[in-house]
């Protein structure tokens, strides 16, 4: 459901991903709104719409500020999740490289993960690890790859 785009975000089908995730949504106790009103109540345009536009606003400002870390050679990156998604919150607190720099972490995941949530990448700084007790090794021990939900 994702495309390449050349210079900025990827193209992503929000219509098919809203749908595709409404579906997953189906069979979780408490799903994340709007998709929660959408199962009981069905879509509305502009329910629809809307979210699909938010997603790609978000979509907009994750890939700049990743560029914008690239550029200044910045390489880490946590997720943290602020909701309770059971699909995104299964990545809070991983690393990421952005750069590949450290090779034995993956990239992350496409962001926003779902239409709904919005975990958000936060810069990952030497002195926030050390401050906090974080090694690279724990950090790469953590880390879950990102694997499309359809897989």
């Amino acid at each position: 459901m994702t495309t390449p785009a050349a210079d900025g975000p990827p193209v992503r089908d929000w219509a098919a991903e809203i749908d595709a995730w409404t579906e997953r949504f189906r069979g979780v106790a408490d799903p994340p709104e709007p998709f929660a009103t959408a199962i009981r109540e069905g879509w509305t345009g502009e329910a629809r719409e809307a979210l699909a536009a938010d997603a790609q606003a978000y979509l907009e400002r994750q890939h700049a500020y990743l560029a914008t870390l690239r550029d200044e050679e910045i390489d880490l990156v946590r997720l943290d999740v602020k909701a309770g998604c059971e699909y995104c919150s299964r990545y809070d607190g991983s690393v990421y490289t952005i750069s590949g720099a450290t090779a034995e972490l993956p990239p992350p995941p496409p962001l926003p993960i779902c239409p709904a949530c919005r975990p958000v990448l936060n810069l990952l700084t030497p002195f926030f690890m050390q401050q906090s007790g974080l090694t690279i090794d724990d950090a790469i021990a953590r880390s879950i790859p990102f694997a499309p939900f359809d897989e």
